[in-house]
């Protein structure tokens, strides 16, 4: 079902200039129906790095706040809201077919998001009504088809080039500085329509532990310890 991926090969930078100038990307907006989520900002960045144009799908119950502080982000082509209360809860299953739709309409060569717990259920999906193969946790973009990524725990780089006409791309935000919110003004568009509700599963609740520390996905530092460090006073050293 999916297409293949093979290792790097080197090609000039005139071709690579070449490849961008067709490029479009679909960059996925997450927040809380208040506020852009700070990973989003990481994701614009690495759509920047693609080359072409940038759209930006914000999607909730009431996000039309939301998509105001995108539009602010300079650079973008079109924000696309879509308001629904299918999309009450993120639930991937009924965001899919938006996404969906929303490809079939503008066609991207590129979807991409911050690495999340949403997104690592989403895209997926996506990708396999696609048919193409995810391209996860990326750390680097070399060209419109050729990412960076680490394996094996992080003891190994890979670079692979994506034979796929779409590039369905989770990135990882510590690895692209967040986008800029002022310079921008971005006229916003309504995402097409459809009825997004599935019932394949329902949001009950969520309930979030308050933390003075950042997000792992978007924090520029991690520091952790095991057996080794014995105590707790030992972690001074790290």
């Amino acid at each position: 079902m999916f297409s293949s991926s093979v290792r790097h090969s080197s090609k000039s930078p005139q071709f690579c200039k070449y490849l961008q100038r067709f490029q479009s990307t679909l960059v996925i907006a997450e927040h809380n129906n208040e506020k852009l989520l700070p990973i989003t900002q990481n994701a614009i960045t690495a759509a920047k790095k693609l080359g072409g144009d940038i759209s930006v799908l914000v999607f909730g119950t009431k996000c039309s706040h939301v998509a105001e502080q995108v539009s602010k982000a300079p650079g973008l082509a079109r924000i696309l809201v879509a308001e629904n209360e299918a999309f009450h809860g993120f639930l991937p299953e009924n965001v899919t077919p938006l996404v969906l739709a929303t490809q079939k309409q503008f066609n991207f060569t590129h979807i991409l998001a911050g690495a999340t717990a949403l997104t690592k259920s989403l895209l997926p999906r996506v990708a396999a009504k696609l048919d193409v193969s995810p391209i996860s946790d990326i750390i680097g973009i070399k060209g419109p088809d050729t990412f960076v990524r680490t394996i094996y725990a992080g003891n190994a780089i890979l670079t692979l080039k994506s034979k796929d006409p779409v590039k369905v791309i989770t990135v990882r935000g510590a690895n692209f500085e967040p986008a800029s919110l002022e310079g921008g003004s971005t006229v916003t568009e309504t995402a097409p329509g459809g009825e997004y509700k599935t019932g394949l599963s329902q949001f009950l609740s969520q309930e979030l532990s308050k933390s003075d520390r950042p997000e792992l996905t978007s924090a520029k530092v991690v520091i952790s310890g095991g057996r080794g460090m014995k105590s707790g006073e030992n972690f001074k050293l790290l």
